[in-house]
């Protein structure tokens, strides 16, 4: 695959113009209670927690969480959400499929919206992980199980997940959803082009 000029300009200008709105418009803040709101019900119904408010953070969105134990005493946790950073890849998967020559205006609505869905059910793992870095859903064990076992796995499991969101899944949707449908790449499984030997006016020249 060769990326053009033109498509690598596009693709600048056009990430520019999305960080721009991301960063300075609270387009970010939006997405990230957008997310808070979908993810609320399966935090509520897994964790045993409770979204008690969405509120504004120093540099994001803070989600604070509630959790009675079962002598009735409440604990409360917040989870300071940075949807500026956390939610990012968006930025350059959007401008990807926009950029992607050779795509008819349909396909590459229907393509990008198939690739946003998924960085919403993505965003909404991320959630739902990031509530067990508070610690209530798992209050209830021994302080050497937390501390020993869950909290490490919790904080690995978070970090490489956030990892893959802004780094990684970004071009793997772009490949899947965009390149691929617009013919940058062969499609999985096509067989390779057949070598061609050499033309009958260069045989020509060869026996000369």
């Amino acid at each position: 695959m060769r990326l053009s000029p033109a498509f690598l300009i596009k693709f600048f200008a056009l990430a520019a113009i999305f960080f721009a709105l991301w960063s300075f418009a609270g387009v970010s803040d939006a997405y990230g209670r957008f997310i808070v709101a979908i993810a609320r019900p399966l935090v509520e119904t897994l964790t045993d927690c409770q979204v008690a408010e969405v509120k504004e953070g120093p540099k994001g969105i803070a989600v604070l969480l509630s959790r009675t134990d079962p002598q009735g005493k409440l604990y409360t946790r917040a989870i300071p959400l940075l949807p500026r950073e956390v939610f990012s890849g968006i930025i350059p998967y959007l401008a990807l499929m926009l950029a992607t020559p050779g795509l008819a205006a349909l396909l590459r609505g229907r393509q990008t919206a198939i690739g946003m869905g998924i960085f919403v059910v993505f965003h909404v793992g991320l959630i739902l992980i990031g509530t067990y870095l508070t610690g209530l859903p798992q209050a209830h064990l021994a302080p050497e199980t937390i501390r020993g076992v869950v909290q490490p796995m919790v904080n690995v499991v978070y970090g490489f997940y956030g990892l893959i969101g802004y780094a990684a899944l970004p071009f793997l949707l772009w490949f899947w959803l965009g390149a691929r449908a617009s013919g940058m790449l062969p499609a999985w499984g096509s067989p390779a082009a057949p070598a061609q030997g050499p033309s009958r006016a260069e045989r020509r020249r060869g026996k000369g």
